[in-house]
């Protein structure tokens, strides 16, 4: 995150819209034991997008410990989430932070990867919100798209992969080579796909939103 970048979001946090005390709760924990979680821009963007879209129905492909799914809660008043880990002691910290936050009616767990999840002919649904493992980001372009209804959105997270698509320094080939290859194949496929209009905005670690038009 370059100084100039950190220096606006400084400018603006007074702006922003104050969370509640279990979303910082949550914020703390993600920081302090190094867990992902998404940037407050981007909490702030997946908010605003719920709240203009309205979805129904949402499908988070990588749940974390609740960050993302609380900020999508605060925008969609009326939203049901059904949210994928593959990771079973984040999934148990996600169901003890939306009992604490008492959103836990509104959203359906799933221990599964998500590839396994689309085999079990799931529902469509108003909007997908994809933040796993970057490597399966391409293969699971159609199965996001038959699972959305006409007119939903995909959102895509770190799509900068740390802004290492940018350019890799020697050492750090080895290690992330493979992972930007699979990011570069991701963002080339979506933005040619029929079903798809695209748009990527530099947002937080880079963000794709994709709405079905067809």
């Amino acid at each position: 995150m370059s100084d100039l970048y950190t220096r606006k979001l400084k400018y603006l946090d007074p702006f922003q819209p104050n969370v509640p005390p279990w979303m910082a709760k949550i914020k703390t924990h993600g920081i302090k034991r190094k867990v992902p979680i998404v940037d407050d821009d981007m909490g702030i963007f997946l908010k605003m997008v719920c709240s203009i879209q309205k979805p129904l129905t949402i499908l988070e492909i990588g749940c974390g410990i609740s960050y993302s799914t609380h900020w999508m809660l605060l925008g969609s008043t009326n939203s049901k989430i059904v949210a994928l880990d593959s990771n079973a002691d984040r999934l148990g910290e996600c169901k003890a932070y939306l009992i604490e936050s008492g959103y836990s009616d509104r959203v359906e767990l799933k221990h599964c990867l998500a590839e396994d999840y689309f085999l079990s002919n799931p529902p469509v649904f108003d909007l997908i919100f994809q933040d796993s493992m970057k490597k399966g980001y391409s293969g699971m372009i159609d199965q996001c798209y038959q699972h959305l209804k006409v007119g939903g959105l995909l959102i895509a997270d770190n799509i900068f992969f740390n802004n290492k698509v940018l350019g890799l320094t020697e050492d750090q080939k080895k290690k992330y080579a493979k992972g930007v290859a699979a990011l570069e194949d991701f963002t080339n496929k979506i933005s040619r796909h029929p079903g798809f209009e695209c748009s990527f905005f530099p947002l937080s670690d880079g963000i794709l939103v994709a709405k079905r038009i067809i």
